[in-house]
Order: structure tokens, then sequence, then C-alpha cells
């Protein structure tokens, strides 16, 4: 159960620098990591799954699957591709969940991450914007991008 004005710290002080400035939004933005749910040891270091969702009187609401590759390649831009089975199957899966679906590109894991969204209705893809940020504002901008860019809002 979601307690107001927390936000669940990492025990293991793992994990990677989107989901550290993800905690910055705060309470009501809750994620969880659906790669390490299952696959951690094989996509750790390259790719992460991100599954945005709410929860407000006993009800969850899923916003967004957010696919986070490390680094553009080849291979990683392959998500961006709607004839891709890995494409179709994560089309597929915000279907079911009634949500968005982007995949952002980090600089080696790192900002900036440029975001793209894929229309789940016919799988072209656009640029949403690129989330770029200094550590004096950190939370100021992450907030920003997600409320004015990405449009996932708190409720």
């Amino acid at each position: 159960m979601e307690v107001e004005g927390y936000v669940k710290p990492r025990f293991d002080r793992g994990g990677t620098e989107f989901g550290r400035i993800h905690r910055l939004l705060g309470p009501g933005y809750l994620m969880f990591d659906i790669d390490r749910l299952h696959l951690e040891v094989a996509l750790k270091r390259e790719n992460e799954g991100f599954i945005e969702y709410r929860y407000n009187n006993g009800k969850f609401v899923y916003k967004a699957l957010i696919e986070l590759k490390k680094r553009k390649t080849n291979y990683t831009l392959q998500a961006l591709d709607p004839h891709e089975i890995n494409s179709l199957a994560r089309i597929d899966i915000c279907k079911r969940l009634e949500c968005r679906l982007f995949v952002a590109y980090g600089t080696e894991g790192h900002q900036p991450f440029e975001f793209f969204e894929i229309n789940i209705a016919d799988g072209s893809n656009r640029l949403v914007g690129i989330l770029e940020y200094d550590e004096s504002n950190v939370k100021q901008q992450v907030d920003t991008f997600y409320r004015d860019v990405l449009k996932i809002y708190r409720f």
C-alpha cells in the first residue's frame, strides 16, 4: 500500500540513473522494473523495462510501458520497427494494459535520455523529447519533462 509522501528507497544500492531520477518525482508516480522481475541477469546492463502505473481508491491504472535502452545501436533501434516481433509484443502488452508505449535511449545508460512514443494502433513512432538535466535542479526538470513533454501526470 502506498504511504502518502513516501517513496520506497532501493535497499541494494543498485539501479540505474533513470530509476534514481524517477524516484525524484515522488509519491504517486509508481513504477516497477519488469526486467528485474524475471530477466535481471540477462538484461541488467543493456535494457530495462518499466511499467508506469497509478493506484487510487483501490484501483490500478497503467500509464505507460517504458523500455530503456542503454545506447542507440543498430540492434536497439529495432525497438522502433513495428514489424519486429518484440515490438509487436510490447504493443500487445500496452493494448492489454490500456497504456502508452515509449522507447528511451540513454547515453551509455545515462542522460540525456531520448524518448520515442510508439503509437499502439499502427506501430509508428515519433520523437517526443530529450530528458537532459543538471544535478542542481534535477527534480524540477524531471517533473516538468513528465508533465509537459511525456504528459504523464501524478493522477
